[in-house]
Protein backbone atom coordinates (compact mmCIF):
# COMPACT_ATOMS: atom_id res chain seq x y z
CA UNK A 1 0.00 0.00 0.00
CA UNK A 2 1.51 3.36 -1.00
CA UNK A 3 1.95 6.50 1.06
CA UNK A 4 -1.03 8.17 -0.57
CA UNK A 5 -3.30 5.49 0.80
CA UNK A 6 -2.21 6.39 4.32
CA UNK A 7 -2.76 10.12 3.85
CA UNK A 8 -6.48 10.27 4.75
CA UNK A 9 -5.96 8.38 8.02
CA UNK A 10 -2.93 10.51 8.93
CA UNK A 11 -4.99 13.65 8.45
CA UNK A 12 -7.86 12.41 10.59
CA UNK A 13 -6.53 13.63 13.99
CA UNK A 14 -5.80 17.06 12.51
CA UNK A 15 -9.31 17.33 11.06
CA UNK A 16 -10.73 16.18 14.38
CA UNK A 17 -8.77 18.86 16.24
CA UNK A 18 -9.93 21.56 13.83
CA UNK A 19 -13.52 20.37 14.15
CA UNK A 20 -13.35 20.19 17.93
CA UNK A 21 -11.76 23.62 18.32
CA UNK A 22 -14.30 25.16 15.94
CA UNK A 23 -17.22 23.51 17.71
CA UNK A 24 -16.29 24.59 21.22
CA UNK A 25 -15.62 28.15 20.10
CA UNK A 26 -19.41 28.53 20.05
CA UNK A 27 -19.80 27.80 23.77
CA UNK A 28 -20.10 31.42 24.88
CA UNK A 29 -22.66 32.10 22.14
CA UNK A 30 -25.12 29.70 23.76
CA UNK A 31 -24.68 31.42 27.12
CA UNK A 32 -25.53 34.77 25.52
CA UNK A 33 -28.53 33.37 23.68
CA UNK A 34 -30.26 31.57 26.53
CA UNK A 35 -32.61 33.60 28.71
CA UNK A 36 -31.81 32.18 32.13
CA UNK A 37 -29.14 33.09 34.67
CA UNK A 38 -25.45 32.23 34.26
CA UNK A 39 -25.33 29.62 37.05
CA UNK A 40 -28.55 28.00 35.81
CA UNK A 41 -27.25 27.71 32.25
CA UNK A 42 -24.03 26.19 33.58
CA UNK A 43 -26.07 23.70 35.61
CA UNK A 44 -28.06 22.56 32.60
CA UNK A 45 -24.94 22.28 30.48
CA UNK A 46 -23.50 19.74 32.91
CA UNK A 47 -26.75 17.99 33.83
CA UNK A 48 -27.84 17.46 30.23
CA UNK A 49 -24.33 16.38 29.27
CA UNK A 50 -24.46 13.74 32.02
CA UNK A 51 -27.67 12.37 30.51
CA UNK A 52 -26.22 12.36 26.99
CA UNK A 53 -23.05 10.60 28.12
CA UNK A 54 -24.99 8.00 30.09
CA UNK A 55 -27.49 7.16 27.37
CA UNK A 56 -25.53 7.54 24.14
CA UNK A 57 -21.89 6.93 25.02
CA UNK A 58 -21.53 4.91 28.17
CA UNK A 59 -24.54 2.61 28.56
CA UNK A 60 -22.90 1.08 31.66
CA UNK A 61 -25.84 -1.22 32.30
CA UNK A 62 -25.05 -3.24 29.17
CA UNK A 63 -22.70 -6.23 28.95
CA UNK A 64 -21.73 -6.15 32.61
CA UNK A 65 -19.94 -2.81 32.37
CA UNK A 66 -21.42 -1.34 35.57
CA UNK A 67 -18.47 -2.29 37.75
CA UNK A 68 -16.06 -0.45 35.44
CA UNK A 69 -18.11 2.73 35.79
CA UNK A 70 -17.42 2.86 39.53
CA UNK A 71 -13.95 4.34 40.07
CA UNK A 72 -12.23 3.68 43.37
CA UNK A 73 -12.54 6.19 46.19
CA UNK A 74 -9.30 8.04 45.49
CA UNK A 75 -10.07 8.49 41.79
CA UNK A 76 -13.64 9.56 42.52
CA UNK A 77 -12.34 12.06 45.08
CA UNK A 78 -10.03 13.60 42.49
CA UNK A 79 -12.90 13.77 39.99
CA UNK A 80 -15.09 15.54 42.55
CA UNK A 81 -12.28 17.97 43.33
CA UNK A 82 -12.08 18.66 39.61
CA UNK A 83 -15.86 19.08 39.53
CA UNK A 84 -15.65 21.72 42.27
CA UNK A 85 -13.03 23.68 40.31
CA UNK A 86 -15.00 23.31 37.07
CA UNK A 87 -18.23 24.45 38.72
CA UNK A 88 -16.42 27.55 39.98
CA UNK A 89 -14.90 28.09 36.54
CA UNK A 90 -18.29 27.97 34.83
CA UNK A 91 -19.91 30.17 37.51
CA UNK A 92 -17.26 32.81 36.86
CA UNK A 93 -16.91 32.42 33.11
CA UNK A 94 -20.64 32.59 32.37
CA UNK A 95 -20.81 35.89 34.20
CA UNK A 96 -17.79 37.16 32.32
CA UNK A 97 -19.52 36.30 29.03
CA UNK A 98 -22.55 38.37 29.99
CA UNK A 99 -20.47 41.29 31.31
CA UNK A 100 -17.73 41.70 28.67
CA UNK A 101 -18.92 39.72 25.65
CA UNK A 102 -18.23 36.45 23.87
CA UNK A 103 -14.79 37.22 22.43
CA UNK A 104 -13.02 38.89 25.35
CA UNK A 105 -14.38 36.47 27.96
CA UNK A 106 -13.12 33.52 25.92
CA UNK A 107 -9.71 35.10 25.46
CA UNK A 108 -9.42 35.84 29.19
CA UNK A 109 -10.40 32.30 30.10
CA UNK A 110 -7.73 30.88 27.79
CA UNK A 111 -5.05 32.51 29.96
CA UNK A 112 -5.33 29.37 32.07
CA UNK A 113 -2.56 28.04 29.78
CA UNK A 114 -0.15 30.18 31.82
CA UNK A 115 -1.71 29.13 35.11
CA UNK A 116 -1.17 25.46 34.36
CA UNK A 117 2.34 26.03 33.02
CA UNK A 118 3.27 28.09 36.06
CA UNK A 119 2.07 25.39 38.45
CA UNK A 120 4.02 22.81 36.48
CA UNK A 121 7.21 24.87 36.60
CA UNK A 122 6.95 25.87 40.26
CA UNK A 123 5.58 22.73 41.89
CA UNK A 124 5.86 19.78 39.50
CA UNK A 125 9.42 20.19 38.29
CA UNK A 126 8.48 20.83 34.66
CA UNK A 127 10.77 22.94 32.47
CA UNK A 128 9.08 26.22 31.63
CA UNK A 129 11.40 27.26 28.80
CA UNK A 130 11.64 30.59 27.05
CA UNK A 131 8.36 30.06 25.15
CA UNK A 132 6.32 30.24 28.33
CA UNK A 133 7.83 33.50 29.55
CA UNK A 134 7.80 35.16 26.15
CA UNK A 135 4.26 33.95 25.60
CA UNK A 136 3.14 35.31 28.97
CA UNK A 137 4.68 38.72 28.24
CA UNK A 138 3.06 38.83 24.80
CA UNK A 139 -0.28 37.78 26.24
CA UNK A 140 -0.18 40.48 28.92
CA UNK A 141 0.85 43.17 26.44
CA UNK A 142 -1.95 42.09 24.11
CA UNK A 143 -4.46 42.13 26.97
CA UNK A 144 -3.23 45.60 27.93
CA UNK A 145 -3.83 46.86 24.39
CA UNK A 146 -7.34 45.40 24.51
CA UNK A 147 -8.26 46.95 27.85
CA UNK A 148 -6.14 50.01 28.55
CA UNK A 149 -7.41 52.49 25.89
CA UNK A 150 -10.99 52.51 27.17
CA UNK A 151 -10.50 51.29 30.72
CA UNK A 152 -11.36 54.60 32.39
CA UNK A 153 -14.69 54.76 30.60
CA UNK A 154 -15.65 51.16 31.38
CA UNK A 155 -18.34 50.67 34.01
CA UNK A 156 -18.00 48.52 37.13
CA UNK A 157 -19.85 45.62 35.48
CA UNK A 158 -17.30 45.43 32.65
CA UNK A 159 -14.35 45.57 35.04
CA UNK A 160 -15.92 42.85 37.17
CA UNK A 161 -16.35 40.76 34.02
CA UNK A 162 -12.63 41.05 33.28
CA UNK A 163 -11.82 39.93 36.83
CA UNK A 164 -14.27 37.03 36.52
CA UNK A 165 -12.64 35.93 33.25
CA UNK A 166 -9.16 35.85 34.74
CA UNK A 167 -10.43 34.12 37.89
CA UNK A 168 -12.10 31.52 35.65
CA UNK A 169 -8.68 30.85 34.13
CA UNK A 170 -7.31 30.10 37.61
CA UNK A 171 -10.24 27.82 38.43
CA UNK A 172 -9.93 25.93 35.16
CA UNK A 173 -6.25 25.34 35.82
CA UNK A 174 -7.19 23.74 39.14
CA UNK A 175 -9.77 21.58 37.41
CA UNK A 176 -7.27 20.30 34.84
CA UNK A 177 -4.70 19.39 37.49
CA UNK A 178 -7.25 17.40 39.51
CA UNK A 179 -8.87 15.71 36.52
CA UNK A 180 -5.54 14.79 34.94
CA UNK A 181 -4.55 13.11 38.20
CA UNK A 182 -7.83 11.15 38.16
CA UNK A 183 -7.28 10.07 34.55
CA UNK A 184 -3.74 8.88 35.36
CA UNK A 185 -5.13 6.61 38.12
CA UNK A 186 -8.38 5.48 36.53
CA UNK A 187 -7.27 1.90 35.76
CA UNK A 188 -10.06 -0.05 33.99
CA UNK A 189 -12.56 2.78 34.41
CA UNK A 190 -13.28 4.25 30.95
CA UNK A 191 -12.67 7.92 30.37
CA UNK A 192 -16.35 8.37 29.52
CA UNK A 193 -17.20 7.23 33.04
CA UNK A 194 -14.93 9.85 34.57
CA UNK A 195 -16.56 12.44 32.32
CA UNK A 196 -19.99 11.32 33.53
CA UNK A 197 -19.04 11.54 37.21
CA UNK A 198 -17.50 14.93 36.53
CA UNK A 199 -20.67 16.22 34.88
CA UNK A 200 -22.85 14.80 37.66
CA UNK A 201 -20.77 16.29 40.48
CA UNK A 202 -20.45 19.63 38.74
CA UNK A 203 -24.21 19.78 38.06
CA UNK A 204 -25.02 19.13 41.72
CA UNK A 205 -22.66 21.88 42.89
CA UNK A 206 -23.97 24.39 40.36
CA UNK A 207 -27.57 23.45 41.12
CA UNK A 208 -27.03 24.22 44.79
CA UNK A 209 -25.59 27.64 43.91
CA UNK A 210 -28.47 28.75 41.69
CA UNK A 211 -30.95 29.87 44.41
CA UNK A 212 -28.25 31.90 46.19
CA UNK A 213 -27.83 34.05 43.09
CA UNK A 214 -31.56 34.74 42.83
CA UNK A 215 -31.82 32.78 39.59
CA UNK A 216 -34.60 30.51 38.35
CA UNK A 217 -33.43 27.00 37.60
CA UNK A 218 -36.06 25.89 35.09
CA UNK A 219 -36.00 27.35 31.56
CA UNK A 220 -39.21 29.15 30.68
CA UNK A 221 -39.47 28.25 26.99
CA UNK A 222 -38.86 25.52 24.45
CA UNK A 223 -36.37 27.91 22.82
CA UNK A 224 -34.22 27.89 25.97
CA UNK A 225 -34.44 24.10 26.29
CA UNK A 226 -33.23 23.76 22.70
CA UNK A 227 -30.28 26.11 23.26
CA UNK A 228 -29.28 24.42 26.51
CA UNK A 229 -29.47 20.95 24.97
CA UNK A 230 -27.31 22.10 22.04
CA UNK A 231 -24.87 23.72 24.49
CA UNK A 232 -24.47 20.49 26.46
CA UNK A 233 -24.22 18.26 23.40
CA UNK A 234 -21.78 20.47 21.49
CA UNK A 235 -19.55 22.03 24.15
CA UNK A 236 -19.49 19.41 26.86
CA UNK A 237 -19.87 16.14 24.96
CA UNK A 238 -18.81 16.51 21.33
CA UNK A 239 -16.04 19.03 21.94
CA UNK A 240 -14.48 17.14 24.85
CA UNK A 241 -14.56 13.74 23.18
CA UNK A 242 -13.28 14.86 19.77
CA UNK A 243 -10.42 16.98 21.12
CA UNK A 244 -9.53 14.47 23.83
CA UNK A 245 -9.08 11.70 21.27
CA UNK A 246 -7.20 13.75 18.67
CA UNK A 247 -4.82 15.68 20.92
CA UNK A 248 -2.44 12.82 21.90
CA UNK A 249 -1.90 11.98 18.22
CA UNK A 250 -0.61 15.42 17.19
CA UNK A 251 2.57 17.42 17.87
CA UNK A 252 2.30 20.19 20.44
CA UNK A 253 2.78 22.94 17.86
CA UNK A 254 -0.08 21.65 15.71
CA UNK A 255 -2.31 21.29 18.77
CA UNK A 256 -1.50 24.85 19.78
CA UNK A 257 -2.33 26.27 16.36
CA UNK A 258 -5.60 24.36 16.17
CA UNK A 259 -6.69 25.44 19.62
CA UNK A 260 -6.16 29.09 18.73
CA UNK A 261 -9.38 28.71 16.77
CA UNK A 262 -11.29 28.82 20.07
CA UNK A 263 -10.68 32.46 21.05
CA UNK A 264 -10.22 33.57 17.44
CA UNK A 265 -13.59 32.22 16.31
CA UNK A 266 -15.20 33.48 19.52
CA UNK A 267 -14.33 37.00 18.36
CA UNK A 268 -15.70 36.17 14.91
CA UNK A 269 -19.03 35.08 16.47
CA UNK A 270 -19.00 38.23 18.62
CA UNK A 271 -18.65 40.41 15.54
CA UNK A 272 -21.12 38.50 13.35
CA UNK A 273 -23.81 37.67 15.90
CA UNK A 274 -23.55 40.43 18.50
CA UNK A 275 -22.21 43.31 16.37
CA UNK A 276 -18.99 43.73 18.32
CA UNK A 277 -16.79 46.42 16.79
CA UNK A 278 -13.01 46.08 16.86
CA UNK A 279 -10.49 48.87 16.26
CA UNK A 280 -6.92 48.58 15.02
CA UNK A 281 -5.42 48.61 18.53
CA UNK A 282 -7.84 45.90 19.66
CA UNK A 283 -6.94 43.73 16.68
CA UNK A 284 -3.24 44.08 17.48
CA UNK A 285 -3.99 43.19 21.11
CA UNK A 286 -5.95 40.10 20.07
CA UNK A 287 -3.12 39.03 17.78
CA UNK A 288 -0.47 39.41 20.49
CA UNK A 289 -2.58 37.58 23.05
CA UNK A 290 -3.24 34.70 20.66
CA UNK A 291 0.46 34.47 19.80
CA UNK A 292 1.31 34.39 23.50
CA UNK A 293 -1.24 31.66 24.18
CA UNK A 294 0.18 29.67 21.28
CA UNK A 295 3.68 29.84 22.74
CA UNK A 296 2.29 28.70 26.07
CA UNK A 297 0.52 25.77 24.44
CA UNK A 298 3.36 24.74 22.12
CA UNK A 299 6.25 24.70 24.58
CA UNK A 300 8.09 21.38 24.82
CA UNK A 301 7.81 18.34 22.59
CA UNK A 302 4.60 16.68 23.74
CA UNK A 303 0.99 17.70 23.22
CA UNK A 304 -0.39 19.51 26.24
CA UNK A 305 -3.85 18.87 27.60
CA UNK A 306 -3.95 22.42 28.85
CA UNK A 307 -6.31 24.19 26.51
CA UNK A 308 -9.85 25.02 27.53
CA UNK A 309 -12.41 22.66 26.14
CA UNK A 310 -15.33 24.75 27.37
CA UNK A 311 -14.32 28.01 25.85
Amino acid sequence: MNAAAHAPSSRTPLLQMLLGASVISSSAVFVKWVEIGPAASAFWRMALAAVILLVLLGQPWRRGRMRHWRPDGRVLGLVMLGAAFLALDLWLWHRSILYVGVGLSTLLANFQVFVLAGVGALFLGERAGWRLWVGLIMGLIGLGLLLAPGWESMDARFRLGVAFGLAAALAYGGFLLAFRAAQARRGPTPNEALQWWLCLGCAVMLGVSVPFGGETLLPASAHDWLILTAYAAIAQVLGWLVIGRAMPKLPAGVVGLCLLLQPLLAYVWDVLLFHKSLGAIELVGIGLSLAGIFLGLARGDQPLFSARQDA
